[in-house]
């Protein structure tokens, strides 16, 4: 399954370090601005990687955003065990038929190790 469209925030640490991964799995990659209110109409999902549960204040909005809006959103943390949070993120995007994933984080993620080790198995399964 390769996502239609991906979507990250525009000229950011964390959305330059995860779009070759994105660019792999899906037929096109848009960078976009933070009114994410007035452009709800072209996500279906929304996925939040962090790290240790923590999530900024930021996502914490846009996830609620999702959620009045009745749209699927998804956490998953890159210091938790790997192959089960890879299993179930494409268990959640195949099971809510994701086409266009809106996907963020916070930029200090990319200090992690994990992110490497958490996008290479990711590449491994290939959505």
């Amino acid at each position: 399954m390769k996502l239609e469209t991906i979507y990250l925030k525009a000229n950011t640490p964390f959305s330059k370090a995860i779009e070759t991964w994105c660019s792999a799995n899906a037929n096109e990659v848009v960078q976009t601005k933070e009114r994410y209110e007035l452009s709800i109409e072209n996500f279906d999902s929304l996925l939040i990687v962090s790290e240790n549960q923590s999530i900024s204040k930021e996502n914490w909005s846009l996830k609620s955003l999702f959620d009045q809006n009745q749209k699927s959103t998804y956490r998953i943390d890159i210091n938790g065990t790997l192959n089960v949070s890879i299993v179930n993120l494409k268990l959640w995007l195949h099971s809510n038929k994701a086409k266009n994933l809106l996907v963020v984080g916070k930029d200090e993620i990319i200090k992690n190790e994990n992110l490497d080790r958490f996008l290479g198995k990711l590449n491994e399964l290939k959505l």
